[in-house]
């Protein structure tokens, strides 16, 4: 739910919790080499510096969760591809609650739901957000996104409006307009958000 274009450029040491991130250096690497893309390539579609770019695959730095969705959306992958080669059974694929690493991220945190999405362009994950006077930056990527608020309360800031949803509300919107996500109360919010790019055309350049 992030682009790319809106984060900093992190430092070394600045991202994601590294546990259960192991490999995905690795991962991002092999994406990379398969797709026919130099490392200059893919840092520039990702909106990162190659400096940037060749620590985390050589997992010298730790990236940040704004960091894995551009490298994601660049290689034309779900995220949760970047987080295991774990390949699909015939039928369902089950991950249980005490295998699911979170990620954390300074006020945010993110259990990734779907080792490897069964329709490609989705993606499925359960977020904590933390009060803040600054909230999550605006961003603005291609697909759709959906949000289902387990906890606390959660607004979504769009250009020309905003929405706050409580527990037990959802909300529904085309990515392409620039959002962003802030938690007015004193309590973090806990919600789902379920992504997918599958009736989209590419943004204008």
């Amino acid at each position: 739910m992030a682009d790319p274009s809106a984060e900093r450029q992190s430092a070394p040491g600045d991202g994601a919790d590294g546990r259960g991130l192991a490999g995905i250096g690795e991962r991002i690497r092999r994406l990379r080499a398969e797709r026919g893309l130099p490392g200059t390539g893919l840092a520039e579609a990702a909106r990162l510096t190659a400096e940037r770019l060749a620590a985390v695959e050589d997992e010298a730095a730790t990236p940040t969760l704004p960091e894995l969705t551009a490298l994601a959306g660049a290689l034309d992958v779900a995220l949760p591809e970047l987080f295991t080669d774990a390949v699909p059974g015939p039928a369902a694929v089950v991950m249980r609650g005490d295998e699911v690493p979170t990620v954390e991220s300074g006020d945010l945190a993110v259990q990734v739901l779907t080792p490897r999405s069964v329709l490609p362009g989705m993606y499925a994950a359960r977020y904590r957000l933390d009060p803040t006077s600054v909230g999550v930056r605006p961003v603005q990527h291609e697909g759709h996104d959906w949000l289902y608020v387990l906890s606390g309360e959660l607004r979504v800031e769009f250009e020309q409006d905003s929405v706050t949803l409580r527990a037990g509300d959802s909300a529904s919107f085309g990515a392409t307009v620039a959002h962003r996500l802030v938690v007015p109360g004193g309590e973090p919010a806990e919600f789902l958000a379920v992504g997918a790019t599958l009736l989209t055309t590419d943004l204008p350049a």
